[in-house]
Order: structure tokens, then sequence, then C-alpha cells
């Protein structure tokens, strides 16, 4: 598995009190994802979103050809670590322009420079 790529898989509310099955972008380097884990951001269609992103939110600019059905959010600072073995129906995978705004929104949530 490979950083970037998008998957459906069970991600978990912020408040722990349920879980919804959603698209997630793999954020981990490749050589964590041979391991049993994964670090996935959350991916939203959310029209608040959409209209008002907040820190850390990537706007997905080629979201049709990475796989996914509607215009859609990368959420860096919405980050959860699961066991690889969750991840189901690989979707796509980011454009090389989306990774790149992406990595950088995820720095910056991460104040890593």
């Amino acid at each position: 598995m490979e950083r970037g790529e998008l998957f459906l898989a069970p991600f978990t509310y912020a408040d722990l009190e349920g879980v919804k099955r959603r698209p997630v972008c793999a954020v981990s380097l490749s050589e964590f994802n041979r391991g049993p884990d994964v670090i996935v951001a959350m991916v939203t269609s959310s029209r608040a979103r959409l209209q008002g992103p907040g820190l850390g939110d990537v706007l997905l600019s080629d979201w049709r050809s990475e796989g996914l059905l509607t215009a859609s959010v990368v959420r860096t600072g919405r980050l959860q670590t699961m066991e690889s073995r969750l991840l189901s129906a690989r979707l796509g995978v980011l454009s090389e322009r989306d990774a790149a705004v992406g990595g950088d929104a995820l720095r910056g949530v991460l104040d890593l420079g």
C-alpha cells in the first residue's frame, strides 16, 4: 500500500460514539504500511467542508480521476491508525498535485515545517 491511495474503511467519529464506513487516504510511508497498520486521513464530501475548509482540509482538484464519486476534501487533521486489513475497496490514488497539497497540509497541521 502506498501513500496517497484511497480506500473505504470504518472511521471512528471524533467523540468515539460511532463508526462510519467512508473514504480514507493513506498518509503513512509505504515502509510503515508494510506492517500491520496504516495511518489514514478522513475524506469527506460535506458541503460545509467544501464551502469553508478548515486548517488542514484539502479540496481535491482531481477527485473524479482519483476514484471518488463527488467533490471531496481530505481532512489531514483527522487521522486514525488502523489495521490495514480493515481497508477495503481501493478507490484510486491521489494525483501528484493533490498529493503535494495534502503533504503540505499534513506538515502544517503537525507543525513539521
